[in-house]
């Protein structure tokens, strides 16, 4: 690392917000490797959270649409939610199908954790791609869970993805790459 890619430095950190496990907002003095100086420099602090691409032996993705208040829109999403303290990825998103759609996958590959705002921070994402998915159940959602769950083909989520049908950041880029890695399993050798 050359000597302007350091970290900065956390000169000192003022608490502006503190509605935990949900958000925390603070206010940071920070030093650059070139010595330059941020008085307030705002980090957003949220959890950790699982989206789950899980696909059916026949081609068949469930995703779920719901209202998104932040951005006062309807959502068309993969499956996702937060990771419990102490919880891993892994079971987080396993809970989270089964919660959100009533369905269980065999099969479960871990596409990475992404950050979604570099300059605020607001958590990452771990994403998911669960083959092997089958309904095992009713969904068991919570009272702020009001969803639409849809059953797509490949063909429509790729239509869905590249049409501008998902509106969410988050979900567009575990869409793209969940596409990619079963692309790259059913490339030949």
């Amino acid at each position: 690392m050359t000597a302007e890619l350091q970290p900065w430095q956390t000169l000192a950190a003022r608490e502006l917000l503190d509605c935990r496990p949900w958000l925390r907002v603070s206010a940071e003095r920070v030093r650059l490797p070139n010595g330059h100086e941020i008085d307030a420099f705002y980090h957003i602090d949220m959890p950790d959270w699982a989206q789950i691409f899980a696909v059916t032996a026949d081609g068949r993705v469930p995703l779920i649409e719901h209202w998104k208040q932040g951005a006062r829109a309807l959502s068309l999403e993969l499956p996702a939610g937060y990771l419990d303290d102490g919880e891993s990825a892994e079971a987080a998103a396993r809970r989270e199908l089964r919660e959100e759609t009533g369905v269980e996958a065999a099969d479960w590959r871990y596409l990475g954790r992404f950050f979604m705002d570099g300059n605020r921070g607001c958590g990452a994402s771990h994403i998911f791609l669960a083959r092997g998915a089958r309904v095992v159940g009713a969904p068991q959602r919570e009272d702020s869970e009001i969803m639409a769950q849809h059953w797509l083909t490949l063909a429509e989520v790729r239509a869905a993805w590249r049409g501008g049908r998902m509106g969410n950041i988050a979900t567009i880029a575990a869409v793209g790459l969940a596409l990619t890695a079963l692309e790259g399993d059913d490339a030949p050798d």
